[in-house]
């Protein structure tokens, strides 16, 4: 047990170093709003059936919160991953880049594919609560964060909202971005085994070496940022619902 109170401790070291901010913390406070008030929406809508305003807020805290666990951990396993630019052989006066996995580079990897699974399942709750909350005509079991923002496009009536505008922007820049990398992830190929292969596929090309190392160094702080945005979506999220005449 020990053993796990000392590694929970180096994890938790990041909250406060990173500034790791998640909805379940400083009381459920985040940034003005208590974000518990979401319950204090009413609404009935017969077409989501399995929707439960309960249960949504604790998987959408639960993903957030999960999301800054994972990342906490990238930045504790980060100095000891493989770096390829410093593993490399000499043949016949070529450099050809190795990558033998050590342990904590696997656990690293397996976190990174977490992180974008965790992500997702956040901005889908998200979806969930605009289609409940706004009415929006889409079969339930259709209801995703992107296919609920070009619904909202779609119906014009929310193109001078400030809150939706930060949400669609979000829907074409960043989810766009980091849902390419997430399909990936769950449909086809982990995190792990694209890198690896990326790297077996380029071994004497150096600039490209550069670049794969630099995507997967830049991890814990990809997901720190997202960690804040996803923070900061669910805000304008409560914003947008809340202020609807």
């Amino acid at each position: 047990m020990k053993h796990l109170e000392k590694h929970y401790s180096e994890v938790s070291k990041f909250f406060t170093q990173e500034n790791l901010i998640s909805l379940s913390d400083n009381e459920h406070n985040y940034n003005g709003l208590n974000t518990m008030e979401i319950l204090n929406l009413e609404k009935v809508n017969p077409n989501f059936g399995k929707f439960n305003k309960f249960k949504n807020l604790a998987d959408l805290k639960n993903c957030n919160n999960d999301l800054k666990l994972l990342t906490a951990n990238l930045y504790l396993y980060h100095p000891y991953i493989n770096n390829p630019l410093n593993e490399f052989k000499i043949i016949q006066g070529e450099k050809i880049f190795t990558y033998f996995q050590n342990g904590p580079d696997w656990v690293y990897s397996t976190f990174v594919s977490c992180c974008y699974e965790k992500l997702y399942n956040y901005w889908d709750r998200i979806g969930d609560t605009l289609a409940y909350y706004l009415e929006l005509d889409i079969p339930e079991f259709k209801v995703g964060f992107a296919s609920v923002i070009d619904k909202m496009i779609s119906m014009r009536i929310f193109d001078s909202n400030p809150n939706f505008e930060y949400l669609k922007n979000f829907k074409q820049n960043e989810f766009k971005e980091f849902n390419k990398h997430r399909k990936d992830v769950v449909h086809y190929y982990q995190f792990e085994t694209t890198y690896k292969h990326q790297i077996e596929e380029n071994c004497i090309n150096e600039e490209e070496i550069e670049k794969l190392w630099n995507w997967k160094n830049e991890m814990p702080s990809y997901f720190k940022n997202h960690l804040n945005l996803s923070c900061e979506g669910f805000t304008k999220t409560y914003e947008l619902i809340k202020n609807l005449p």
